[in-house]
Order: C-alpha cells, then sequence, then structure tokens
C-alpha cells in the first residue's frame, strides 16, 4: 500500500525529514530503546503564534497495531504539508491548529517490537485471530498463548516465540508498554506531562471485534465514575463526538462509549501507571477494527485519522 508508514525504517526518517523541513512548526522528543531503535515524540505547533495554547497529546503503544501508527503518520503529512497519502488535505484550519493547539504524536511507543512484526498490516487474509495473538503475545514451550503479562524476566519463563507486543527493558526483561512505567512509551508520556503538562491524552488502538457487527469503539477510563464531574463529562462528551465522526465516515462504531473492561488481573498495571493521569486530565481510547476482512487496512488508517481529527475538533471548541 502507498504511503504506509509504520515500521521503524518508514516512520522514523520521515519524522527527521519532516523536523528539517519545518523547523517553526516541529519539535522532537526522543527515547533511545534497549533494542537500538529511538521512539519519538513529534511535536506539531505554530512557534511564532502568542498566547497559551491547547495541549492534546496521541499515543499509541502496542507493535501489533499498526494502523494506529499509519493513521498518526498519515495525518502529521496531512497536517505539516496540507496533503495526505489519497491527495486529500488535513479537513482542519491548519494555521487556526497552528496558533491555537499544540499537538503531541508517540507515532510508535514499542518500535522494537513493530521491527518484529512479520507484516505490515493486518487484514485478515493471512492470519486467523488465533496465529495473529499468537504473534503478538508469543507462544509458551507447550504451544499454548504465552500469559499476558506487565513485566516478566527471562529468569522465570523462557517463552517458545517472543511476542511483537513486548518490549525489552534490560538483558532479561520485558514489559508490555501501557502497563510498566519503564517502558519507553511511558518514558516518552511521563516526561512530557512533566515538562509541558497536556490538557488531553489520546491513546490510539485496535482489537479484532471478532463476531461483533461493530469495527470501531470508543472507550473511558475503568475509574470513569470516580472522576472529577467535568473530566467526566469531557470524556463523555469527547468520545461521543469521536463516534459520530466514525459514523459520518461510514463505520459501524458501537453506538456508547464503553467503560475499560479488563478484569483485576490487567486492572492492576492500570490502576500503577494511570491513575494519577486519568484523575488530572480528560483521557479516551479508540479501537479500529485489525485483521479482519471487514475493515481494510486503508479504512483502518481513516478511521484513526477520524478520530485524531474529531479529537482536535473538539479540543479547540471547548
Amino acid at each position: 500500500m502507498d504511503n504506509w508508514l509504520a515500521k521503524p525504517p518508514q516512520t522514523g526518517p520521515q519524522i527527521l525529514a519532516w523536523a528539517e523541513e519545518f523547523p517553526r512548526h516541529v519539535r522532537l522528543r526522543e527515547q533511545p530503546t534497549f533494542g537500538g531503535h529511538v521512539a519519538y515524540a513529534v511535536t506539531v505547533t505554530d512557534a511564532d503564534a502568542p498566547g497559551e495554547k491547547r495541549r492534546l497529546l496521541v499515543a499509541q503503544p502496542h507493535a501489533h497495531e499498526p494502523a494506529a501508527t499509519a493513521g498518526m503518520m498519515s495525518f502529521l503529512g496531512r497536517l505539516l504539508t496540507g496533503t495526505g497519502p489519497d491527495g486529500r488535505g488535513a479537513g482542519l484550519d491548519r494555521q487556526r491548529v497552528g496558533r491555537e493547539a499544540e499537538l503531541t504524536f508517540i507515532p510508535d511507543g514499542n518500535p522494537d517490537g513493530r521491527s518484529r512484526a512479520p507484516a505490515d498490516w493486518w487484514d485478515g487474509r493471512s492470519y486467523t485471530n488465533d496465529e495473529f495473538l499468537n504473534i503478538a503475545f508469543g507462544t509458551s514451550p507447550g504451544g499454548e498463548r504465552f500469559e499476558r503479562q506487565g513485566r516478566w524476566s527471562l529468569d522465570d519463563q523462557r517463552p517458545a516465540t517472543l511476542g511483537i507486543v513486548y518490549e525489552q527493558i534490560n538483558e532479561k526483561e520485558f514489559v508490555e508498554p501501557n502497563r510498566d512505567l519503564a517502558s519507553s512509551y511511558c518514558r516518552l508520556i511521563f516526561g512530557i506531562l512533566a515538562d509541558a503538562g497536556a490538557d488531553r491524552l489520546l491513546s490510539l488502538h485496535q482489537t479484532e471485534f471478532e463476531n461483533s457487527q461493530h469495527n470501531a469503539m470508543m472507550i473511558v477510563p475503568f475509574l470513569q465514575d470516580e472522576l472529577p464531574p467535568a473530566i467526566r463529562r469531557c470524556n463523555d462528551a469527547w468520545a461521543r463526538a469521536v463516534i459520530r465522526a466514525w459514523r459520518d465516515a461510514g463505520a459501524n462504531p458501537m453506538p456508547e462509549p464503553r467503560t475499560l473492561g479488563y478484569g483485576e488481573d490487567q486492572l492492576r498495571y492500570f490502576r500503577k501507571c494511570w491513575s494519577d493521569v486519568y484523575a488530572s486530565i480528560p483521557a479516551v481510547t479508540v479501537e479500529v477494527q485489525n485483521n479482519n476482512t471487514r475493515t481494510d487496512p486503508e479504512a483502518q488508517r481513516q478511521l484513526q485519522e477520524a478520530a485524531i481529527r474529531a479529537s482536535i475538533e473538539h479540543l479547540l471548541a471547548s
């Protein structure tokens, strides 16, 4: 597919090229990884525009969800150059966005994992969902899927195949990026929050929607009901704005936002990493269909872009 930028040899050079071509509008934050790659945070704004700006942080942690990366890279191209892979514009007033907003994108929170992916995208034609998830999370010596864990060590476990979801952080330990503060993804996000702050956090993801009529979903934090009223209201209104944008784009999203639905075995990681963030700024999560013939890779990318665009519009309107 033309201009599908998702793997490190594709994303890194393009990000560096944009920084060189648009020095007044692009600044980079870099996080070297143990595996020898660089995870980038790309901030776009009009550096010459005065006044306080609204800050949106858009990020994605998972190496098996490449349309989130491709969607961010495509949208960045539209925002900076005026056109995307399909020749269309950003669908936004780019000058106003530069004046009033500071947008930071982390297109690939785990370039080490993405570099190990055997495919550029997942379209449901080459791998069953079981095969795909075994690639994502790895397999155990007995052949079953490797247990999903926030952190694990070679001292304790030896998978038969290493899942691309995991980032190696030292000689022996591996983490799932959005479940451990030592990941490159978390280091970037929490460094940005400490230095510049953010008004909102948008997390881009993909899931398979197996046996579902839907192909997109908006998720609000697991502790949504415990959050300050203003943040709860913003999360809900923001999520609904994205759902409307997806419907306008011809998708079939779940009609209502949902609360993150993991059991406590996974929520414990989110409590540790994200509780303070969720209590301080609005945050929502995008899920777009992955590895299914009903939503081809180009549609996956378009739905990620639609979510980004709707999020910027909602930010500037509020």
